[in-house]
């Protein structure tokens, strides 16, 4: 009888031990599991909030490139209905209109930070695909409404540079600038600057409702 139950308590002992340290196991890989996920959560926000900050950084610098095509197509209107009368018009208006028809403008939108999640697995993690396609349209909008907007300006320089070469420039420069009174009273000129005086609203260009929805709905699930 002792030496059985001897045997009972080894057994006894042997199975607690044993349970001990599959539980052991089960809470350690049950911890573990909780640390990833929270740290799984906590990149993904990272990640979110750097594209957030992204399109936030994109939707300026379109509206900014609007603004500038505004503001194009009201110098050119300035500059059309006074065609004729420029000389009596204020200089620093008719210079600052002459530069912002001339200058030199473009626009580039970043997409490092969609790149970043896509590449990382993080985008995966989301598990909010309503999100994972506002975002998704967001930075396709960025890329049509920047190639929108370089064209227009490739346009216009276009029709300038064709009407401004090595054969015409001495109608038009005096001392090597180019006289924008002179160039408005040529039939060329005055059709390139109407050209642009006739330009749609620059809004059609660079319709951003998906940038803005993507960024509503990143605020809402940060918020969570």
């Amino acid at each position: 009888m002792h030496k059985g139950k001897r045997m009972k308590d080894t057994i006894i002992n042997f199975f607690s031990n044993l349970v001990s340290v599959v539980l052991g196991i089960v809470i350690t890989f049950s911890v573990q599991g909780m640390i990833d996920r929270a740290q799984g959560r906590k990149d993904v926000r990272s990640g979110l909030e750097l594209v957030r900050t992204e399109l936030t950084a994109n939707l300026e610098d379109i509206r900014t490139m609007c603004s500038y095509l505004e503001d194009e197509r009201a110098s050119a209107r300035y500059l059309l209905s006074n065609r004729m009368r420029l000389e009596r018009c204020p200089a620093d208006s008719v210079d600052y209109c002459s530069g912002v028809l001339f200058a030199d403008a473009s626009i580039t939108l970043s997409r490092d930070a969609l790149d970043l999640l896509t590449m990382s697995s993080l985008f995966r993690q989301i598990g909010d695909n309503q999100l994972s396609m506002n975002i998704i349209r967001a930075y396709d909008t960025c890329l049509s409404t920047a190639s929108n907007l370089n064209q227009h300006i490739a346009l216009r320089n276009d029709r300038f540079e064709r009407l401004v070469n090595e054969n015409t420039a001495g109608r038009y420069a005096v001392g090597g600038q180019l006289d924008v009174v002179r160039f408005l009273r040529t039939d060329y000129g005055a059709y390139a600057v109407q050209w642009l005086a006739n330009q749609t609203d620059p809004a059609l260009l660079a319709d951003v409702s998906d940038i803005e929805e993507a960024l509503g709905a990143i605020d809402a699930y940060l918020k969570r």
